[in-house]
């Protein structure tokens, strides 16, 4: 029997599923709790209150003017997610660079428009106690796209190293040099002290999808000082934490969003078996999170995959749509195992977890179980929260409405890709219309 889009979204079976489907090791289990008063437990991250396990994660809007500006449509979808209750609320991947851009409308932070970012945090804040008694813990996430960088709106990838596995043919490639890669730390810690100054809670040095500073990591065949070695291949994510640190108060959460497999099919993936593309190897990951943590890591977000070469990885619940059941219910299980384990191996490092949203109408199930069954510190919700803003305010009064819940049709997907306002297309209008006309053409 195969598993279908209305097996995830709108039956019992996947109820079943979760509760019965056993693995073989590592993969053991799908979680599922029915008991989601677990996720109302408070934790204290760096002397902050996170009010709940719920983290909203970062999703791009694609919103920002010309000049990375936040526009009223970006202050429109980050207050109505303060009034939804997360715990975490994961500001989207900003800009450190114009042409490290993903998008002509990614946002950007700078002296001009700090005031902005300002009016931005204090209108979320706001809005969050207002509504429910507390405000999130609320994190900025900064990233240089790397080879996925489209500033005008066109591919002009940025590129660690040369990769026949993934470059296209069309497309002119300019490889970084040692030279560029050596001065991004202290462009990214004057991001992070602006961040700081507007109000964020939390800083994010984004490292995982394969942008820029996530695929160096695996950079084997890069000659130089950042390449082939792990010290060496893990030198640019390490300098810019000390740098971000050296810029930032102690109040200030230093976060890193981290790729721990990436499951590529090539010698040149990071976290991966080597005899067995399909498993990780997370000796490596480990190594590295045990210096980010010597290096003042305070939060971690835990990912895997890209969304541009394996998406079945990060989200097969799309993918798996069309695949046997057990694989794809195995490949959700090597998300939240793969998080388990790094939660296991440092205790002490609040942990946020990835791929719960795939589980659709019974996405609050599962990360009841994985709070329940001490899996990961944060469940984090990424297109769900497109979908659903109220979601955390809902599941913790019990009012979870399966009607509201992302059906993981990848909409705002297609959305992002083609340099488009991003939202859900499904629940939301302004997107559904867009999403319409984008796809009439």
């Amino acid at each position: 029997m195969e598993i279908n889009k209305a097996d995830f979204c709108n039956t019992e079976l996947f109820a079943d599923v979760l509760k019965n489907t056993p693995f073989s090791p590592p993969l053991l289990h799908l979680p599922y709790c029915e008991d989601t008063d677990v996720l109302a437990r408070e934790k204290n991250i760096k002397g902050k209150t996170a009010h709940n396990r719920i983290c909203y994660q970062p999703m791009e809007g694609q919103d920002a003017d010309e000049n990375g500006n936040p526009t009223d449509l970006t202050f429109e979808r980050y207050e109505r997610l303060a009034k939804g209750g997360a715990g975490i609320l994961w500001f989207e991947a900003v800009s450190v660079l114009p042409e490290g851009r993903s998008n002509a409308h990614q946002l950007m932070i700078n002296e001009n428009n700090l005031d902005k970012y300002k009016k931005l945090v204090e209108s979320v804040k706001e809005k969050s106690l207002k509504e429910n008694g507390y405000a999130p813990i609320f994190v900025l996430q900064l990233n240089h796209s790397g080879r996925y960088s489209k500033p005008c709106g066109v591919p002009s990838p940025i590129v660690g190293m040369r990769n026949s596995f993934f470059d296209k043919p069309d497309l002119c490639y300019t490889l970084a040099s040692d030279e560029y890669l050596k001065r991004l730390p202290e462009v990214f810690a004057e991001n992070a002290y602006l961040c700081e100054k507007a109000g964020f809670d939390g800083v994010d040095i984004k490292c995982c999808h394969g942008y820029l500073y996530s695929e160096l990591l695996s950079a084997y065949d890069r000659e130089g000082v950042y390449g082939t070695s792990f010290e060496n291949r893990t030198r640019l994510l390490c300098d810019t934490f000390r740098a971000c640190k050296s810029a930032l108060s102690n109040d200030t959460v230093l976060a890193c969003r981290l790729n721990i497999y990436d499951g590529y099919n090539t010698p040149y993936s990071f976290g991966t078996d080597s005899n067995d593309y399909t498993k990780y190897d997370l000796d490596e990951p480990k190594k590295l999170i045990e210096i980010l943590v010597s290096l003042g890591l305070d939060l971690l977000n835990v990912t895997m995959g890209s969304p541009y070469v394996n998406p079945d990885v990060s989200r097969p619940y799309k993918a798996g749509i069309d695949m046997p059941k057990t694989n794809a219910l195995s490949a959700l299980s090597r998300l939240f195992e793969g998080a388990c384990e790094i939660h296991k191996a440092f205790p002490k490092l609040p942990v946020v977890n990835t791929g719960v949203s795939g589980l659709c109408a019974k996405a609050h199930l599962a990360a009841a179980g994985m709070i329940n069954d001490d899996m990961t510190d944060f469940v984090g919700f990424g297109r769900m929260n497109f979908a659903y803003p109220d979601l955390a305010k809902d599941i913790l009064s019990n009012k979870f409405d399966a009607k509201q819940a992302c059906v993981a049709c990848s909409g705002c997907s297609t959305l992002k890709k083609n340099g488009l306002l991003s939202g859900c297309i499904i629940r939301n209008k302004l997107y559904r219309d867009i999403y319409k006309e984008f796809t009439s053409k």
